[in-house]
């Protein structure tokens, strides 16, 4: 884990935060992609993602140097599940939210969430060690631009505000179920530390020009939860991590690896 370098940020924080490079309608090309990648992966591609967030990657910024999340999400949103694909390898179960409904504001700009949805197991791992689901939530700004935030989930206690869905989980192929009301402001771990970089989609084309926001620490989401969404797609949602290729993942969270529970041992 390296030490605050304030000059060093500012020019880290140019490159990884900047005006993404993405086609306009990348957020609704956005699916999911199962384990098994398909033959044909993007060749000489420097920014793709999942990645590995290892400590010898991170660089650690003072929170003034990072532009500021500011979540606007309903407490009584309306969310449309849907099943888009099982049990094709590009399936998840996606939940659509309405305009006007959520959106985020990192700095001076403004995304709205478009979707979210899950991946089993998680896509980013934290220094080797994999949860077993991911949540991406998928806004979109005024100019095309796509943000993800990242919100990883572990075994553990109810959640009340998943468990709704959960429990109403589409199971054929292009079904939709409609929930609410939903408080999508508790989708958001309390402790918004985070690490970021740019990276792309997960799924093809695996757009580039993604800025990615993993947020510290886990969601808990009981193991029967966790267990009956992996039954839908029991060969896996998700894309194997990607090389770093030498870029630097800025966080504010001098311990991001340890809120995202790795164990002491195996920090990088």
């Amino acid at each position: 884990m390296r030490p605050p370098i304030d000059w060093l940020a500012v020019t880290l924080l140019i490159g990884l935060i900047g005006p993404p490079r993405i086609a306009a309608n990348a957020a609704d090309s956005l699916r999911v992609t199962g384990s098994r990648e398909p033959e044909t992966q993007p060749s000489a591609i420097a920014q793709q993602s999942p990645i590995d967030i290892r400590g010898d990657d991170l660089q650690v910024v003072k929170k003034q140097a990072v532009p500021p999340l500011t979540f606007h999400y309903s407490t009584h949103a309306t969310v449309d599940l849907e099943n888009t694909g099982s049990p094709n390898e590009e399936a998840t179960v996606r939940g659509n939210v309405a305009a006007g409904d959520a959106e985020i504001r990192v700095g001076d700009r403004v995304y709205r969430l478009v979707q979210f949805h899950f991946h089993t197991p998680a896509e980013h791992e934290v220094d080797e060690q994999q949860f077993p689901m991911e949540m991406h939530l998928v806004h979109k700004a005024a100019d095309g631009s796509t943000l993800v935030v990242g919100v990883f989930l572990r075994a553990g206690a109810a959640n009340a505000t998943l468990a709704p869905m959960f429990s109403k989980l589409p199971k054929q192929s292009g079904a939709h179920v409609k929930v609410t009301p939903v408080n999508l402001s508790a989708l958001i771990p309390p402790h918004e530390e985070s690490a970021r970089y740019t990276g792309s989609l997960t799924t093809p084309p695996y757009t580039e020009g993604v800025r990615w926001v993993v947020i510290a620490p886990p969601i808990d989401l009981p193991e029967t939860q966790i267990a009956a969404f992996a039954a839908l797609f029991p060969e896996g949602n998700s894309r194997h991590v990607q090389p770093v290729n030498g870029r630097r993942v800025a966080t504010d969270d001098s311990h991001f690896e340890r809120d995202e529970g790795v164990p002491a041992n195996r920090i990088h």
